[in-house]
């Protein structure tokens, strides 16, 4: 593990952020809504929001192979509140891990999948989503993770990675691997962090508006893996 400095892992031309994808691709929480959607956002941040949230939902809820019987160490939820600040917007969503184009993690087997979205105040959002069951091989996880994540996003989006995949090690972070990439398009920018463990895979998704909600603040990954770190042990709970 680093100590908070990001690793350069070479810069893979994978992409961004924003604008979701018309028809189908996202699902509906209990309320009728559907993924990406809620908020309190408008405009082209809402467009940088939502595209991240349906990407998150496809890649993590549709990609992991649903497995037997591995019983997990941990679970996922969508807590109401995380990272202490964070209040969640609208029902979390849990599915069944079913496979999504015939693609799973590599080495995983999951139980189910979760995603949520969570706001503090009028200007800062994230998107949690993961899953959970069995990992052999937490690091090759991730990776594959933002591998598929930016094909997706370059797809349905047009967005960009700025910069390189960072690795980080966040005070109370006990998972195997954290790494996170910032995301671009036009005068949006988002980080999203992923992390693994023996029983979990998951990302957070972070941005900040602001004042006048047309663009967004300065990305800062270290203080966006801290948040990670948070929001992971806020989200985790003891399988049983």
């Amino acid at each position: 593990m680093s100590d908070g400095q990001p690793a350069v892992h070479g810069q893979a031309e994978a992409p961004g952020a924003p604008v979701p994808p018309e028809g189908g691709g996202t699902r509906q929480d209990g309320t009728g809504t559907t993924a990406g959607g809620r908020g309190g956002f408008s405009g082209p941040a809402k467009a940088v929001a939502a595209g991240a949230a349906v990407v998150v939902c496809l890649v993590l809820g549709g990609y992991f192979y649903l497995g037997a019987d591995d019983a997990p160490e941990y679970r996922l939820t969508t807590p109401k509140t995380v990272a202490g600040e964070y209040q969640r917007d609208g029902k979390g969503e849990k599915g069944d891990g079913e496979a999504f184009d015939n693609k799973k993690v590599p080495g995983m087997t999951s139980n189910a999948d979760v995603s949520a979205e969570y706001k503090a105040g009028t200007t800062r959002k994230l998107q949690l989503g993961g899953a959970y069951g069995s990992v052999a091989n937490p690091e090759k996880a991730v990776d594959w993770v933002f591998e598929q994540t930016g094909k997706s996003l370059k797809t349905e989006t047009g967005a960009k990675a700025e910069g390189a995949l960072g690795k980080f090690s966040p005070s109370g972070f006990d998972g195997d691997v954290l790494k996170c990439q910032e995301y671009k398009i036009s005068r949006m920018s988002l980080v999203m962090c992923g992390w693994a463990d023996s029983s979990t895979v998951g990302t957070v998704s972070s941005m900040i508006l602001t004042s006048d909600g047309t663009s967004t603040e300065p990305v800062d990954l270290k203080e966006t893996a801290e948040l990670t770190a948070k929001v992971r042990k806020d989200a985790l709970v003891e399988a049983g």
